[in-house]
């Protein structure tokens, strides 16, 4: 299995047991495959010199994930179910059955920070997490969580005090927020003026230790970013919002949200966006 793997230049990747993973039940969890036995987890590093600096989250900055990685996953169980034709293999990114960041960390891919993001070595938690379910019984791990350096950095940096004891308060998270439908409250409008963000937030992110190396721009640690840096825009404005958000991983919340959240950044910096 590994020299499939490998022909695709991952930055990373590694299995752990289906049994001694957590499984939420959504509807993404039908397509897991009868008899699953082991989880493939890929991390695909997204972060360059461009994606940050601007008022959008890094991660929305490039083509939506959801696309890219999936397509990436589609092949590489294409070519895995080529050479086991016996066997099952099914892709999930973002929207999956499975605690992605449990099983990376379980997978041995790195440790939870005090945020809830995956921290890996080499790309910090500038990452994706994909998986790939199957019926195989291949080669696994079971890593135990070591924890970040618990510094408390995100915890104060956090616009609306969010995080504690590693538990996120998800109604005062600016990078949720962002993302709501419903009517805000006012203290929900301070948070995202406070985080100056139009999608999505960053700020646990760039006080943290663990990203010092990429943040800095660390050739090492931007070595896998080149399936993300096509077309890249870290920027949105009233006069670019339609154009960009349909191929950004924002797309989804639709156009009235983004334009909302662009009144309150732009009330946030002094000016109407």
């Amino acid at each position: 299995m590994k020299n499939v793997l490998k022909k695709y230049n991952l930055a990373d990747f590694s299995a752990v047991s289906f049994q001694h993973l957590n499984i939420f039940d959504v509807r993404s969890k039908q397509r897991i495959p009868q008899n699953a036995a082991s989880v493939i987890v890929i991390i695909f590093p997204y972060y360059n010199n461009c994606t940050c600096g601007g008022n959008i989250s890094a991660y929305c900055a490039v083509s939506d994930y959801h696309i890219v990685v999936m397509e990436q996953l589609k092949s590489i169980c294409a070519d895995l179910a080529q050479q086991y034709p016996q066997h099952s293999f099914v892709p999930f990114v973002d929207s999956s059955p499975i605690d992605e960041v449990d099983a990376a960390v379980k997978a041995g891919l790195g440790v939870k920070g005090a945020n809830s993001l995956l921290i890996t070595p080499k790309y910090g938690s500038f990452v994706f997490i994909g998986e790939i379910v199957t019926d195989m019984e291949t080669e696994t791990v079971l890593c135990t969580d070591k924890g970040c350096l618990n510094c408390g950095l995100c915890t104060k940096a956090c616009p609306g005090g969010a995080l504690c004891s590693g538990f996120v308060d998800k109604e005062k998270c600016a990078s949720f927020i962002s993302q709501k439908k419903q009517e805000l409250t006012e203290e929900q409008r301070q948070i995202l003026k406070r985080a100056k963000t139009v999608f999505g937030c960053d700020i646990c992110q760039k006080v943290c230790p663990h990203n010092k190396k990429v943040l800095a721009g660390d050739k090492e640690a931007a070595a896998g970013n080149t399936l993300f840096c096509d077309d890249v825009f870290a920027t949105v404005t009233k006069e670019n919002v339609e154009a960009v958000y349909k191929d950004r991983a924002f797309g989804f919340r639709g156009l009235k949200v983004l334009q909302r959240n662009l009144e309150i950044y732009g009330e946030a910096v002094g000016k109407t966006e």
